[in-house]
């Protein structure tokens, strides 16, 4: 038995070594989602990639591609490339299913990825935080891993119900292409994404904008002339996010409606909503909490920094 094991490791291995990654196909889809669901909620940070492709189509998620192995073998490691900027990327697999080195080696055929400058993990989670540390090279270079951001997954099964309505001055509407800027202005975490990729989530999934009527002689003439004040959208990796309020509208409960619309908009399209919020963000753990999210699992986001090729 242990002679055959050995065999398996090394046929497996040596698939591994000529194999790199392909684009998953349309067809492959939903075994895909049903594989990376027997591991939620750690699978979440592509399982929500995923679901998106499921529910509207591969073609939504570009320039986004999800990668998975090319050897024929069906396993749960799943990379979405890029994710925001053209250095992210989100990734999960199974340390059950996976060495460190065979990871070290898919990461390194991902298409137009540069290990020769610095790249960027989103929503790592933290039981594969030690295989990529363990690493030396990826790439052909040497590097290291930092951890730069630490939080926690939250998702959504049941909304709460608010205890008040909308203020009559608001009204709740989706967003449009034009207002990528001024949520990637307002995004403390900008320099992930950019205008024109928020402006394509914005297009092809699910959004909240709520604007704020701008009356002309105490009558409401275009919903275009209104001003938008507080959104959420979702976005490529299939969390929700970018939430934010205009300082002056504040306090009125604008940021929960938004929240829980668009969150029951995803139950509605059978998508699961889900948030990624920094451990140092109090105001926002207590925010999504209170409206029925729940703490799931840690995560991290992880620069990886060469520091000296290894040819």
């Amino acid at each position: 038995m242990g002679v055959h094991n050995s065999w398996v490791s090394f046929a497996t291995m040596a698939a591994v070594s000529e194999a790199g990654l392909r684009p998953v196909k349309e067809t492959e889809l939903h075994a895909l989602k049903e594989r990376l669901a027997r591991h939620l909620p750690h699978s979440l940070p592509v399982y929500g990639g995923v679901s998106l492709a499921v529910r509207y189509g591969l073609h939504s998620l570009q320039p986004a591609s999800i990668l998975v192995p090319a050897a024929p073998r069906s396993v749960c490691l799943t990379i979405i490339a890029p994710t925001g900027g053209p250095q992210c990327i989100e990734v999960f697999w199974s340390t059950e299913e996976h060495t460190p080195q065979e990871v070290a080696h898919y990461l390194a055929h991902i298409p137009h990825l540069d290990w020769s400058q610095p790249v960027y993990i989103l929503s790592l989670l933290s039981t594969l935080l030690p295989s990529l540390q363990s690493l030396s090279s990826i790439g052909g270079w040497q590097v290291q891993v930092q951890t730069t951001f630490q939080g926690h997954l939250y998702s959504l099964q049941v909304p709460t119900t608010l205890g008040k309505e909308l203020p009559p001055e608001y009204h709740v509407t989706s967003l449009r292409k034009e207002d990528a800027l001024l949520i990637w202005t307002n995004w403390e975490f900008n320099d992930f994404d950019s205008a024109d990729n928020i402006s394509n989530d914005i297009t092809r999934f699910p959004s909240v904008g709520i604007l704020e009527h701008n009356p002309k002689d105490g009558v409401n003439f275009s919903e275009n002339a209104d001003t938008l004040v507080s959104w959420v959208h979702l976005s490529k990796p299939g969390r929700m996010g970018k939430t934010f309020t205009m300082p002056q509208h504040r306090r009125r409960g604008l940021a929960g409606v938004a929240t829980l619309a668009l969150a029951r908009k995803l139950l509605q399209e059978g998508l699961l909503p889900f948030v990624f919020i920094g451990n140092y963000n109090t105001p926002s753990i207590k925010f999504h909490e209170a409206l029925g999210f729940k703490q799931q699992c840690e995560a991290h986001t992880v620069k990886v920094v060469p520091t000296e090729a290894t040819d």
